[in-house]
């Protein structure tokens, strides 16, 4: 009798939208068992499009980055980097392997906000870069969700969508405790404020969840660039409908870039099919919320197996070691695996329809800003829009009397000076001197006053001038520094692809080929003259530069897929994933 398998269909994509010149987003793909993994930085391996899954199983994730310049760019990049190479160390190590998968999972991610934190403490140039990270991450046959920020999860099960994750943003936050409704949410004034981030802070809480994978189970995870364009049952339509899931993933990306595009854009899409899953028994979908283990360590220590052993032998708290690989090095096909812990009841359910038969799912849909922030709740309890009931303002006097009692600006001796000659009589006079002496003298006072008060405040106004005029020159020249790193980087990048191509053209040794080959050259000659025309253009025109370097990359895909087919190589197609409906 054949092994139990479990056989994956995927595709991942990103794209950088319609407004901004630099992608700070990223994802990751990775084969547990053996190792292969591909992220945004990398180029499309084939291998991993459709493939069957080992015993240690699979880990998808999407990583929206923030920070500014190059920072957000970097942030996502460390996130999926990271958690990638501590999963497969941790799984390897002789104490760490032993841990239950989902809190290996949770341990990765937790690293993961620490190097980051790290970085942005240490490196100037990265003050205030951050992540969210969203990972689905299949072992056996479960499926174990590790959430921190607002990209999003979903799961479509026989041909109906549910949003696994929940995002940990402000208005998610007030929808739960009933303060305002979703419709309220897609215009708050908060709404692109999320509570954690992946390098905010030193310490991060990754909220984990669990669920049983069935048959033809399609997991759809992205940035909020897509779901703060469109609702998920949209996102269910268009994944049903397509024919492959690269189709599916463009579809998806080119509608958001209909709506407007203002963030970067990354989505997700595998589906999951074989022997080893069960076919659904029911119509719902209830994730289970795993607590973070007391006897997971707060710190990786390779040496030691952690700071304090993780694992209570004696209690036999802990799983047994999972089987490695066959010593002939092929990957061991999936085996049944403990169910993972019910400590929590279900925090999420069936989409909702609203009384217009609309699905509601909390999708932002008219967000258009990123995320500007990261906040802790007890940032806003000061906030009368957030806290319920709302705090009574202190009581003030009257207007009148706010308002029209006299200014001073001398001291509290010379004013009560001034007080004592303009009420004294004019009949209680000193050393014989006249009413209207005394008069002039507070008149005197009353003017000097009145001078200070005005020369005060002509000082604070040109003060506040000048700052104001600094502070738009250092942003100024801020901007046109990030303007001028994004244009260096994206030159940088399709020159070395033009060596790339030419290395390959110039590799093409076949006498009949030869024609074609040089027509290549000459079309290869062209864009790099374009590249250097477009590394001529000033740093403040950034669309201009965005849209030469558009064009010139969109050449080299051409030229580069008709060079793969002049080396019998064919260029990539759309990938099927049959089968994809019920």
């Amino acid at each position: 009798m054949a092994d139990p398998t479990i056989n994956l269909a995927l595709y991942a994509q990103t794209d950088v939208g319609m407004v901004r010149s630099g992608n700070e987003d990223n994802f990751l793909i990775l084969d547990l068992s053996s190792g292969r993994s591909w992220t945004a930085n990398e180029e499309e391996p084939q291998d991993l499009l459709t493939y069957t899954q080992g015993y240690y199983g699979t880990l998808l994730a999407v990583s929206d980055g923030m920070g500014g310049a190059l920072a957000g760019e970097v942030a996502s990049r460390i996130a999926v980097e990271t958690v990638r190479d501590r999963m497969l160390q941790l799984q390897a190590h002789e104490v760490y392997g032993r841990m239950p998968f989902s809190e290996r999972l949770r341990l990765a991610v937790e690293e993961a906000n620490s190097i980051i934190h790290t970085d942005g403490q240490t490196n100037q140039a990265h003050r205030g870069l951050g992540a969210t990270f969203t990972a689905v991450a299949t072992h056996g046959n479960h499926v174990y969700f590790a959430q921190v920020g607002d990209s999003r999860a979903h799961l479509i099960r026989q041909g109906r969508i549910y949003r696994v994750t929940k995002d940990q943003s402000l208005v998610q936050q007030l929808i739960d405790a009933g303060q305002i409704t979703e419709e309220e949410a897609e215009t708050h004034s908060y709404r692109n404020v999320i509570l954690q981030a992946l390098g905010a802070h030193n310490n991060v809480n990754v909220e984990v969840n669990a669920v049983p994978l069935c048959q033809l189970d399609t997991l759809v995870i992205c940035s909020d660039g897509l779901s703060g364009k469109m609702h998920a049952d949209e996102i269910a339509r268009i994944v049903n409908e397509a024919s492959d899931f690269k189709s599916a993933c463009q579809s998806l990306i080119n509608l958001a870039n209909e709506r407007g595009g203002e963030d970067n854009i990354t989505v997700v899409v595998a589906q999951f099919s074989g022997s080893a899953l069960p076919l659904p028994d029911s119509n719902s979908l209830t994730p289970k919320s795993l607590a973070r283990s007391p006897d997971t360590p707060t710190e990786i220590t390779w040496v030691t197996g952690a700071r304090t052993d993780p694992l209570d032998h004696s209690s036999g708290s802990s799983q047994s070691s999972p089987a490695p690989p066959s010593p002939d090095g092929e990957v061991r096909k999936t085996e049944p695996l403990p169910l993972p812990p019910k400590q929590a009841t279900p925090f999420t359910a069936p989409l909702q329809r609203s009384s217009s038969g609309k699905l509601r799912t909390n999708d932002l849909s008219d967000r258009v800003e990123p995320i500007t922030a990261v906040f802790a709740p007890e940032d806003f309890e000061e906030d009368p829009r957030v806290t319920a009931p709302q705090k009574q303002a202190p009581a003030t006097d009257a207007f009148d009397s706010r308002f029209t009692k006299p200014i001073s600006a001398l001291s509290p001796q010379a004013s009560a000076d001034v007080a004592r000659e303009t009420n004294r009589s004019p009949l209680n006079h000193s050393n014989g001197a006249q009413p209207g002496k005394k008069s002039s003298k507070a008149n005197l006072a009353i003017f000097i006053g009145l001078v200070l008060l005005g020369i005060t405040g002509l000082v604070l106004s040109a003060t506040t001038y000048f700052k104001q005029q600094s502070e738009e020159k250092t942003a100024k020249e801020e901007t046109q520094k990030i303007e001028s790193s994004q244009k260096e980087s994206r030159l940088k990048t399709l020159g070395e692809t033009i060596e790339k191509i030419d290395k390959a053209i110039q590799a093409v040794d076949n006498p009949s080929l030869k024609e074609k080959s040089d027509n290549l050259k000459e079309r290869l000659k062209t864009q790099k003259e374009q590249l250097i025309q477009a590394a001529l253009i000033p740093d403040d025109q950034p669309q201009t530069i965005k849209e030469r370097c558009d064009e010139i990359d969109k050449k080299l895909k051409e030229i580069e897929d008709e060079l793969k087919t002049l080396q019998g190589l064919l260029p990539v197609r759309t990938t099927s994933r049959e089968p994809i409906k019920v």
